[in-house]
């Protein structure tokens, strides 16, 4: 069901046969992870006094963990992190004790275990939760989330985390001073967060394509000029 695929900054990622996607772009599972997702949420979090100490992330979807892996890896100082993160495939997460992450993840190794057998964690400072089944169910349960990792397959073949109903029910859980960070930039994706209100950026880094950041802020990243391409194109959104 997995293929084993070796990106091209050395870290490893799989292929789902089932959605005929890899986890992770080709540019890297690790670059990809920490600038489309992880680096800007957190600049965010650091304008915003990282939400009072304790930062609230939703990471859609668990996968191979890299997201919520590398949030505690770069956990900022005296920050708290709580994590939560809906994923379909309970059979990858209980693999994923076996996976060979790079090995910067070796000290973490016991919070790898744990949420590969138990999918929960928890000590002083990180509290993460695995939840194995549909998210738009998960998100019926979850408020106030600071930071949303829209980090599902390809709206091609998982169309339902990716309707402008699904993003409707994450604009009402996210902080209003939060931030929606996901790889896409495909047009109704970006349709569906503006028709809601939210403004578009992008990430600021050379070195991997762009992405975009969603925020009802202003922020300070390159802002998607899309007023001007909707003078072009027809804002088409997903609908369920």
């Amino acid at each position: 069901m997995y293929k084993e695929v070796i990106t091209r900054d050395g870290s490893l990622t799989l292929k789902n046969e089932k959605y005929n996607e890899c986890y992770h772009s080709s540019e890297g599972a690790i670059i990809e992870s920490l600038y489309k997702h992880i680096y800007p949420a957190f600049e965010v979090a650091k304008r915003n006094n990282y939400f009072g100490g304790e930062i609230k992330i939703l990471d859609i979807c668990y996968g191979l963990g890299y997201n919520t892996l590398l949030s505690i890896l770069n956990r900022p100082k005296n920050v708290k992190l709580k994590i939560y993160s809906p994923e379909i495939d309970k059979n990858l997460v209980k693999s994923l004790k076996n996976f060979n992450y790079p090995k910067e993840f070796a000290k973490i190794k016991h919070i790898i275990t744990s949420l590969s057998e138990n999918f929960y964690y928890k000590d002083g400072n990180i509290e993460v939760e695995i939840f194995i089944g549909d998210a738009r169910e998960y998100l019926k349960n979850l408020k106030s989330v600071d930071i949303i990792y829209q980090d599902a397959f390809s709206p091609k073949v998982n169309k339902e985390l990716w309707t402008i109903e699904y993003f409707s029910n994450l604009k009402k859980i996210l902080n209003e001073k939060g931030v929606i960070t996901t790889y896409s930039v495909a047009t109704p994706v970006r349709c569906a967060l503006y028709k809601l209100g939210f403004k578009l950026y992008t990430h600021p880094y050379e070195n991997i394509r762009k992405g975009t950041i969603a925020s009802f802020e202003d922020l300070e990243f390159p802002k998607v000029n899309f007023e001007e391409k909707l003078k072009r194109v027809e804002c088409k959104v997903l609908k369920d």
